[in-house]
């Protein structure tokens, strides 16, 4: 996320999914978390649908699990989906985060 912040959002794209395949299903909340940074990085990118994919993902991922970091992510997530609340896909991924919440 720090190249993300410098504005080097391919570079920060490139390690999450990086980090997507060092950390697999055992390690869930970490995964879930990578998954939630790389949805904010690709609306950062204006790709809409990837973010709300990885959304997607993420919420799939964190579902049983209990976590300040997962609540944070769940928070900070919806916030921006409130931006984009006439995109498609984004009223139904609300919904499933709120349910989180």
């Amino acid at each position: 996320m720090i190249l993300a912040r410098l504005g080097d959002s391919a570079s920060a794209q490139d390690q999450l999914h990086h980090a997507l395949d060092i950390h697999g299903l055992d390690r869930r909340r970490t995964r879930a978390i990578v998954l939630a940074d790389l949805g904010a990085v690709r609306l950062r990118q204006d790709d809409v649908d990837g973010a709300i994919a990885s959304w997607n993902d993420f919420l799939d991922c964190s579902d049983g699990i209990r976590s300040i970091k997962i609540q944070d992510a769940v928070h900070d997530m919806r916030a921006r989906l409130y931006r984009l609340r006439d995109a498609r896909g984004v009223e139904e991924l609300d919904e499933r985060a709120a349910a989180l919440e």
